[in-house]
């Protein structure tokens, strides 16, 4: 009998991930080129330099190393053309962040399925992963010449080598895959170290509350986060990648409130009916006025000099406005995110109605409240010592709020673009959670109660 069952799951995994690869296929089927905007010209351009250049580039390390390797489009000469065009034949790049995809989350399922302990368990987590990739969110990014493909494949390898590592205990092996993929998600886009810094200061709590065996695999991991940080903030400096995004908030959301501008004003920045004026401008906006214009060069010198800084301690002088004004905005975004059936090109996710959006936020705190709810049973009953695994599912979800509110705050252009890792923290790791749980309720139900202490701690 467990023959034919372990028979049967193997032919509905094979049907599964038969009915992911035509998915797939079907969704590549359907373009006629690889979609260009006015970033995919940096990035293009910028694959060019040296890798030690581009180290400290305009754009994080990782994007540009994957460019320089399959991207073969050379036909960008200025900005106006790369604007004029739509799609390009880019089969190379096309191809290498569907194949990277297709492995991703190949790798995702294969951990999550592994890590399951019930015959049943095991096909719908094996299952869940391969339909998530298939969300027109997320697969039409594969076809766009933007860092987000990329961005979206390597979370998914994180996600995999953390559940393994975790599921496995004292795996070098995975160990060694979890510090391998952070160190590449943590450095394709400079908001995700910020996570990893965070899931630092969480991995410090858990290494208290660890088997001694446990620990240092732990302190190993979160001082590799805190080092992966680190460099990226040290690229994102040597680069000025954070300009751009400071003259969009600049722009968008303090210029055109008085108040905002004294604040700014009081701590140094040179005020000039120049800068006033680019109150409700973009950055790239009248020739990148905010960058080039030689009225504004004592603007851009304090910026580049105490901008972000100032910024930082306007954030916390108004904290309650800092975390309550993102919070209606993410969920808008996230909603965006999920109603997305057609390509989500940078201004081409759909507004939801502000109902909606309010309706989103409930769901969303909701979902939150939730989990912490879950993650107290799991810790109540033992289950986070005995399958620390969960604490993956957990982590990613707590963490998607702060995540989102540093995106936000980072730049006021094209929110729910930056928030998309964001929404995959959120919903797929809440499915995640809940998956496991009912998994491991139903293998304790199958084989009887068990004390909390009796199983090995991690």
């Amino acid at each position: 009998m467990r023959r034919f069952r372990r028979f049967r799951d193997w032919i509905l995994c094979g049907f599964i991930y038969a009915g992911f690869l035509f998915g797939h296929a079907a969704s590549y089927g359907k373009i006629d080129g690889i979609q260009v905007f006015p970033d995919s010209y940096d990035y293009y351009t910028y694959s060019r330099l040296p890798l030690t250049d581009g180290l400290g580039a305009a754009r994080p390390p990782v994007a540009l190393f994957f460019y320089k390797l399959f991207g073969e489009y050379d036909r960008f000469l200025s900005k106006d053309s790369a604007s004029s065009i739509s799609r390009i034949e880019d089969a190379t790049l096309l191809r290498a962040q569907v194949g990277f995809s297709l492995a991703a989350f190949s790798f995702l399922a294969f951990a999550c399925a592994r890590s399951a302990r019930t015959g049943n368990g095991r096909i719908v987590l094996f299952a869940f992963p391969l339909l998530f990739s298939l969300i027109p969110s997320i697969v039409n990014w594969n076809f766009q010449a933007l860092s987000e493909s990329l961005a979206i494949s390597l979370f998914a390898v994180f996600v995999a080598a953390w559940i393994l590592f975790l599921s496995t205990r004292r795996s070098f092996f995975w160990l060694a895959g979890v510090v391998m993929a952070a160190l590449f998600w943590g450095a394709v886009r400079d908001s995700n170290a910020w996570v990893l810094v965070m899931i630092a200061g969480v991995m410090t709590m858990a290494v208290v509350a660890s088997s001694k065996s446990f620990r240092a695999p732990l302190a190993v991991l979160s001082v590799w986060f805190v080092l992966v940080f680190t460099l990226s903030n040290v690229s994102a400096n040597a680069g000025n990648r954070w300009l751009n995004p400071f003259f969009n908030v600049m722009g968008q959301r303090i210029l055109p409130v008085p108040e905002h501008v004294s604040y700014f004003a009081g701590h140094g920045m040179p005020i000039s009916p120049a800068l006033l004026g680019r109150a409700g401008k973009w950055a790239a906006e009248d020739e990148f006025a905010f960058r080039d214009a030689p009225d504004l060069e004592e603007f851009r010198a304090w910026a580049a000099a105490n901008g972000r800084s100032v910024y930082v301690k306007f954030l916390i002088s108004r904290l309650i406005w800092s975390m309550t004004t993102p919070a209606l905005e993410v969920s808008r975004d996230f909603l965006r995110i999920a109603s997305t059936i057609s390509y989500p090109t940078m201004h081409g996710f759909p507004e939801p109605l502000p109902t909606h959006s309010k309706i989103a936020l409930i769901f969303f705190l909701i979902g939150n409240v939730l989990t912490a709810c879950l993650a107290f049973v799991l810790w109540r009953r033992g289950w986070l010592h005995r399958f620390p695994h969960l604490a993956v599912s957990l982590t990613m979800i707590l963490l998607s709020a702060p995540h989102a509110w540093l995106a936000w705050h980072g730049d006021s252009m094209e929110t729910a673009r930056h928030n998309l890792t964001s929404f995959m923290q959120f919903s797929m790791g809440f499915v995640l959670l809940w998956l496991y749980a009912l998994d491991h309720w139903c293998a304790v139900r199958a084989t009887g109660p068990r004390r909390p202490g009796r199983g090995r701690s991690g």
